[in-house]
């Protein structure tokens, strides 16, 4: 599937804010596709190493001047773990 057009046709039904979770490939065809505004992220004080899921897939970026840009819009203690809140520059 397509996720420019599963979310061209989510906003032509008036949805035009789409809180998405589906595993680290997903959130990077999301970014690949230049589809994402902002970042909520999670994190918590555990040391999980490489067995663990990555929360974001490979990009494929050839530079680093190629990365998706975000600034940081806030932080929040919730419980144990900080969300931190990024926004598209």
């Amino acid at each position: 599937l397509d996720p420019g057009a599963i979310l061209a046709a989510l906003g032509a039904a008036g949805l035009t804010r789409v809180f998405c979770e589906g595993g680290g490939q997903f959130a990077a065809s999301l970014l690949g596709a230049g589809l994402v505004d902002e970042i909520a992220l999670f994190t918590a004080g555990l040391a999980l190493g490489a067995d663990a899921r990555p929360a974001l897939g490979a990009l494929g970026l050839g530079a680093l001047a190629a990365a998706p840009r975000f600034r940081l819009a806030g932080v929040e203690q919730i419980g144990a773990d900080t969300l931190s809140l990024w926004s598209r520059d």
